[in-house]
């Protein structure tokens, strides 16, 4: 009897994991005309076969058909039609058991001349470090055109600024949509830019990197594209000193730990000038841990002799940052699984925090409370990577 139910689990199991193949019709709407449109090629690719491009077609009028498209349990496309030189995708998941399937498409068509975008930059963060600032910044571009086209010409239109005194681009990268893309500035006449089209809708720019430090003062450069009512500034550890022109204190985020301050009105093309000093976050401190820097993620990792207190906390850390990055690369789909990391994590910021309020101002409280603010660093930057 249990080798019969066995067998018919088996039989079952083989039966949901058959790979049928069916015709998908892709219909191309423009969206500027709010019409049946047309696209120059649309491809057709699969996601679980390494993103191969597994059928296309090219100037294609309102629709076309793709056949013998497979629909096993685990098949999942993305279909990419191209207007102008944009792309524009969808994801399509075939219907298991089904073998016609019908998907849209929408498209727009583009314009070199950008108008009805507004601008604005929801954080610009600098932490500061013995020897080094860290700064971590996000520009929100939202496509308001009526009616709405992207807005595209070469060498690019969006406007970022990189400082000539990186010492390390840990990461740019243009969304716009759920997929983030890496990205890279491109000098122009008009400054800085990137390649990305800026599509209807909204659109995200984050960017974060290394700056050289002295403590006695260091000036921080941001050349400011767009024109921004609300420009706000924050700043890790609480004391570091931070001015500019028409920069004002706002107050304190104690739940972040974050000073904040905000300069308003800054109109396009306007160079803030920081002027940063004080003591950062040490690398060193004068207790036995050796500390060091994991290249190419900005995450500070604490090794060899750490107390077993600062271990298991770090520890936890790290470890929802792997799982939320393997996470995050290969499934990207778990909304609920996404918000229970987010919360682990501000738990964990909540924690951290209310340790360090214990701490006062001795040498010993000194020490732990770089510890502490170590560990607090790894949180908000993978908070930030997975929001």
């Amino acid at each position: 009897m249990k080798s019969r139910l066995i067998l018919q689990l088996v039989i079952l199991q083989l039966i949901a994991g058959l790979s049928l193949a069916g015709d998908l019709r892709v219909n191309i709407v423009n969206g500027t005309k709010n019409e049946s449109g047309k696209a120059d090629r649309v491809a057709l690719i699969d996601l679980t076969a390494g993103m191969a491009e597994v059928a296309s077609a090219s100037n294609v009028v309102k629709s076309t058909t793709f056949s013998d498209v497979a629909s096993g349990s685990q098949n999942q496309y993305l279909v990419r039609a191209t207007l102008g030189g944009v792309n524009y995708s969808a994801m399509f998941v075939p219907t298991p058991g089904v073998t016609a399937w019908e998907t849209s498409l929408t498209v727009y068509e583009s314009s070199e001349t950008i108008h009805d975008v507004n601008a604005s930059v929801p954080f610009f963060v600098i932490y500061g470090f013995d020897d080094k600032l860290y700064i971590q910044k996000r520009i929100v571009l939202e496509n308001l055109s009526s009616p709405p086209v992207t807005f595209s010409a070469s060498p690019g239109l969006a406007k970022v600024h990189v400082p000539e005194n990186v010492t390390e681009l840990e990461n740019l990268t243009f969304k716009s949509g759920t997929m983030p893309v890496r990205t890279g500035p491109i000098d122009s006449d008009n400054g800085q830019v990137l390649p990305n089209p800026i599509k209807p809708g909204k659109s995200e720019i984050d960017l974060s990197y290394y700056v050289a430090y002295d403590p006695s003062g260091t000036s921080l450069t941001e050349l400011v594209g767009y024109a921004i009512d609300h420009f706000h500034v924050y700043t890790m550890p609480l004391d570091l000193s931070i001015s500019a022109p028409g920069l004002s204190r706002e107050g304190t985020d104690s739940e972040n730990g974050l000073a904040i301050y905000a300069i308003e009105g800054v109109k396009a093309g306007t160079m803030l000038e920081f002027q940063v000093s004080g003591k950062g976050i040490s690398e060193s401190g004068t207790d036995d841990h050796d500390h060091s820097e994991q290249q190419n993620t900005g995450k500070i990792v604490i090794e060899n002799r750490i107390d077993s207190s600062i271990e298991l906390a770090l520890a936890g850390v790290l470890v929802m940052a792997l799982l939320i990055s393997l996470f995050v690369s290969v499934t990207q789909q778990s909304e609920d699984l996404k918000q229970e990391s987010i919360d682990l994590l501000k738990k964990q910021k909540s924690d951290l925090l209310k340790q360090y309020a214990k701490l006062g101002d001795t040498s010993t409280d000194a020490d732990a409370k770089d510890k502490l603010l170590y560990q607090l660093v790894s949180v908000y930057k993978t908070l930030d990577r997975i929001k």
